[in-house]
């Protein structure tokens, strides 16, 4: 059998390789000595990150998946990002999260607190609350986002009167409204002619006849109807 001899720069190479990967996967002088939780919404929310994170003191740096870590943070429902950095001169790992924006509440008298964001992505923001955001129900995260998009283009001034809005269809709309101490429904229909709409609830909620009226039909707005 022919012997193979290894010569002395090859047997340093390997000597240095297998040192190298002992210090980095092993030893205790590359570990995590400090985590930070960047983005998290409040402290309570830092503790389900680094648990999802399955990162811990002492353990090893060269052991840190980023790309596995990541992907457990953004498991949770209200985070839309996550970017983990290590250092490995001061053992810091970074845990970075970007959080999901709520647009609209979304079916919240089903699910007390559940937003939807601009990808239809639904979830709960520990902490979050924001009165100005339209209250959303629909069958589908597709409808609230065509809810929403109704909402976001209608007069400020006719936004406030809206208490909810509740999506049949992704193109029919039914809106829960309060005008100068009266509760009117108003049945929209889809989201065209929105100018002339207005201007029609306006006018038939000043008539003294209509003081009573509390339903308002706008499927036809040439030819309303009110009950």
């Amino acid at each position: 059998m022919k012997r193979i001899l290894l010569k002395p720069t090859s047997l340093v190479l390997i000597f240095i390789t297998s040192a190298l990967a002992y210090v980095l996967g092993w030893s205790q002088i590359f570990t995590v000595k400090e985590i930070t939780v960047v983005g998290s919404p409040n402290i309570l929310t830092e503790g389900d990150i680094r648990k999802m994170s399955q990162i811990t003191i002492g353990q090893q740096l060269a052991r840190v998946n980023i790309q596995s870590t990541e992907g457990n943070i953004e498991t949770i429902n209200w985070v839309r990002d996550a970017e983990i950095s290590r250092n490995w001169i001061d053992g810091s790992v970074v845990l970075s999260v970007t959080l999901r924006e709520p647009i609209a509440y979304f079916n919240s008298d089903q699910v007390s607190g559940q937003t939807i964001d601009s990808e239809g992505a639904l979830f709960i923001l520990p902490g979050f609350s924001n009165k100005e955001l339209a209250v959303i129900s629909s069958s589908s995260p597709e409808g609230a986002l065509a809810a929403n998009s109704l909402f976001t283009n209608l007069p400020t001034d006719f936004q406030g009167s809206i208490s909810s809005m509740v999506a049949t269809t992704p193109s029919s709309f039914i809106l829960n409204t309060r005008f100068k101490g009266r509760d009117i429904k108003i049945r929209w229909g889809d989201s065209s002619q929105m100018n002339l709409k207005i201007s029609v609830v306006n006018r038939l909620l000043a008539m003294p006849e209509n003081k009573k009226v509390t339903v308002i039909d706008l499927l036809a707005p040439h030819a309303p109807i009110v009950s």
